[in-house]
């Protein structure tokens, strides 16, 4: 069969985007169980007539992975989430579409009315949503969110027929790595720290971020003076926290993981023994190579991963919920 999977195609920089293509498409090859021919197409790209008919020419189209739901990165008031594809033209698609593990991935404080990553509020863009995300739904021969908390946001938009048709299931990239990358063994030396640093104001709302950094600092100290090593990780290009700790006298080996390199970073992985992060794949990578790790919960979405899991773990919250620690 042909298919054609729309998704983040230019999303090298990003480990987590970076292995989301090779994923979907293993998820919906094992659901249709047959051999497929792809294409790609870039969920950001404005959709025309032509690109309909052009849809149309596949046996079925696959939206996702990721987290498309987020509303500013890629602005437009012709869906308001980052497909824009128009709410008229969804229903003039004629082959099968599956969508697949998609995120809700809004930040604190934002939501659908806002086209950017400040405040403003274009009320009229929630009316724009709703119709465009129903059309689709009603559309879709199977539709999927990766955390059970991204479905139960999604719902309040549609109306109550359609909320069974909203299913979860894992980010594909979690079966995709337990898969391919079984043999995989947890050796690693180092206690990582993985800090995003896009959108401060929206991840750290409780305390400043220099707070946050001295606070991390001080956990880094103590894990050193017990003999162990530490060591920063880059999951998208952040690097702010790399610097600060530079600039604080401590020089540590950096993880680099914005490569498009299936293996290298599969490899970055293999040298971490404990993983500290704030990237959504982050905590989802390290979950399927069975890594160690303690989420930083700077966005809602790393919350629901860990309650989508909790049955797997003994868990704790620390901080007011600002930090869950998960034990393996």
């Amino acid at each position: 069969m042909k298919a054609l999977q729309i998704y983040a195609v230019n999303g090298s920089r990003n480990s987590g985007d970076f292995f989301l293509g090779p994923a979907t498409k293993h998820r919906f090859k094992s659901l249709v169980n047959e051999d497929v021919v792809w294409s790609n197409f870039d969920v950001r790209k404005t959709v025309t007539v032509k690109d309909i008919e052009y849809f149309n020419t596949f046996d079925s189209i696959v939206i996702g992975g990721g987290g498309l739901f987020l509303p500013d990165s890629n602005p437009n008031n012709i869906s308001c989430w980052q497909w824009a594809c128009p709410t008229n033209l969804i229903k003039e698609i004629n082959c099968d579409i599956y969508v697949l593990g998609v995120g809700w991935n809004h930040f604190y404080g934002q939501d659908i009315s806002m086209p950017n990553s400040d405040n403003f509020s274009d009320i009229k863009r929630v009316e724009i949503f709703k119709n465009n995300i129903e059309a689709l739904v009603k559309h879709s021969k199977l539709f999927t969110m990766r955390h059970k908390g991204d479905c139960r946001q999604l719902r309040k938009y549609l109306p109550d027929e359609l909320h069974g048709k909203v299913h979860f299931d894992f980010c594909p990239v979690i079966p995709y790595v337990q898969e391919k990358y079984k043999q995989f063994k947890s050796e690693g030396e180092y206690h990582t720290f993985e800090l995003k640093d896009d959108r401060l104001h929206r991840r750290y709302i409780s305390k400043p971020i220099q707070k946050v950094y001295e606070e991390l600092l001080e956990v880094i100290n103590n894990i050193i003076r017990k003999g162990e090593k530490v060591a920063i990780m880059s999951h998208d290009g952040s690097r702010s926290f790399y610097e600060y700790t530079r600039r604080c006298g401590l020089y540590l080996p950096f993880i680099d993981n914005t490569v498009a390199n299936e293996e290298k970073i599969i490899d970055n992985y293999s040298k971490i023994k404990h993983l500290y992060c704030t990237a959504g794949h982050s905590q989802m990578m390290a979950y399927a190579l069975n890594i160690p790790f303690t989420s930083l919960i700077t966005h809602d979405k790393l919350k629901y991963f860990l309650e989508d899991i909790e049955d797997d773990f003994p868990s704790c919250f620390l901080n007011n919920d600002d930090v869950r620690t998960l034990y393996k």
